[in-house]
């Protein structure tokens, strides 16, 4: 019996349980980490709120890149979508509750199980990972609570991570009970009085969200949101064609590289975007369409890159880029509108100098695009600048320590290999441990969506069945 710990246990460290046992012939024992209650959810579908959307149809949840409409059936089947009205706009595309993915990741692993005919397990451990050290066979992992799991194959499958505070804000002001430092702390903005002035730092999906459960929540006080650019998530736009979509996915190469040809520099491949959008201007079309295939070619097109390129997109470009890939639900979209158009919620072009505590309230400095600073007093302030690098997470850290791992030059996450296999410090690829999902993002480029995530795995289970396919390691032990 093959000994596999996966260290997550979000989408895809349960879509890598999944995957494995439905096509690895062969008994495994899988340990997930993850401290979430339930598996499948992780930070982007761990929460219940209504009003916390997927930003794409559900069409496009893939997990199987051989069967497109396994969502969608269980959707029906599972009665999510006759309990859920609202999820379908206008026009007839459904955009689910974030809620619903995790449920269908378990029912789906559920069934998995059930139908497996090799007896292979998965146990969820409800622990972090938080060190490691070397063994003979490759990596013992040191649990918070004290445990270690030494594991024939480690994968690491973790995603996004609570946002850490900026900068400018005081340690005073971050214990003040007015300040949100985890937009997704479903109980603090639960508790936010609805007549609280409040400030979002960030116009993101995150920042859009946060508006959709306060609207829901009855909020009457004024909402300011900022952010440096001022840039806003893009709406979805036309119902998207989910065939050609996962046609293109399984392309061998994009059609964005097979019309510009390979090793295009970054300005290069601006310059190609542009004209396959003028082109679609030209002719009518979605100007999302070519962006999307652009978007699609990522993993062609970041390796390219050179240092100075790849710091350049994320310091100039990605905010652009952002708001583009990450398109707001009509749902959320038609909530914030409303609130705005009411005068209730204000986008500003600013971003936060400084935020300190003054008495029961937290004063705010703001600096605008021409440079002025304003001081503005508000009641809550709401963090919601995004998830915080992955490449800080204390195992990466050990691993990175102890020569078995290395951060990618960007601090994205990990440096891997075509399949997914980590590089050690010496630049080789170990068929010990492996990653999947935003730790790849280095390697990748854009490997934040659900069909890249399964499409990336689903491309590397011959190499990852192969290196399950060894001699027997020793059992995975706990030693408490």
């Amino acid at each position: 019996m093959r000994k596999i710990a996966i260290i997550g246990g979000g989408f895809t460290g349960t879509a890598v349980a999944i995957r494995l046992c439905a096509s690895v012939p062969a008994q495994l024992s899988i340990t997930v980490v993850e401290p979430r209650e339930e598996l499948g959810g992780g930070l982007a579908y761990g929460g219940d709120d209504p009003d916390h959307r997927v930003n794409g149809t559900h069409e496009l949840l893939v997990l199987f890149p051989d069967d497109i409409g396994h969502f969608a059936r269980w959707y029906e089947a599972a009665g999510a979508s006759a309990g859920d009205p609202e999820a379908r706009a206008e026009s007839g595309v459904r955009y689910v509750r974030r809620s619903d993915v995790r449920r269908y990741m378990n029912d789906t692993l559920q069934t998995t199980l059930a139908a497996n005919a090799h007896g292979s397990t998965v146990r969820h451990v409800r622990d972090r990972a938080v060190g490691a050290r070397r063994v003979d066979h490759g990596v013992q992992i040191a649990l918070a609570s004290g445990r270690t799991l030494e594991p024939d194959l480690t994968i690491l499958a973790f995603g996004g991570q609570r946002p850490s505070p900026p900068g400018a804000v005081t340690t005073d002001a971050r214990s003040h009970p007015g300040y949100v430092g985890d937009p997704f702390d479903t109980e603090a903005v639960s508790a936010v009085p609805p007549d609280n002035a409040v400030l979002l730092v960030g116009t993101g999906l995150t920042a859009a969200d946060v508006v959709a459960t306060l609207s829901r929540q009855g909020h009457r006080g004024p909402i300011t949101a900022i952010s440096r650019r001022g840039l806003l998530p893009q709406p979805q736009g036309e119902a998207p064609d989910v065939a050609a979509l996962m046609q293109r996915l399984a392309r061998p190469m994009p059609r964005f590289i097979e019309r510009h040809g390979e090793g295009l520099t970054l300005r290069a491949a601006v310059r190609a975007l542009r004209r396959d959008m003028a082109a679609a201007i030209a002719e009518g079309r979605d100007l999302k369409a070519p962006f999307d295939e652009a978007r699609d070619a990522a993993g062609w097109l970041w390796p390219n890159f050179s240092e100075t390129e790849k710091r350049r997109f994320l310091r100039h470009l990605k905010p652009w880029y952002d708001v583009n890939r990450y398109r707001m639900v009509p749902q959320t979209g038609a909530i914030v509108a409303a609130m705005e158009e009411a005068g209730q919620l204000e986008f500003r072009v600013a971003r936060l100098a400084g935020l300190e505590a003054r008495g029961d309230r937290l004063e705010a400095q703001l600096v605008g695009r021409d440079r002025t600073t304003t001081c503005k007093s508000f009641d809550t302030v709401i963090n919601c600048t995004g998830p915080k690098t992955l490449s800080d997470d204390p195992f990466v850290g050990a691993l990175c320590d102890l020569g078995l791992a290395k951060r990618d030059s960007m601090g994205l996450g990990l440096e891997v290999d075509g399949d997914g296999r980590v590089l050690d410090d010496d630049g080789r690829a170990q068929e010990s441990i492996w990653a999947f999902g935003l730790l790849t993002r280095g390697r990748f480029g854009d490997m934040t969506a659900i069909p890249q995530i399964a499409f990336r795995l689903h491309r590397s289970l011959p190499a990852l069945g192969r290196a399950l396919g060894g001699a027997k390691r020793p059992a995975l032990r706990e030693v408490t």
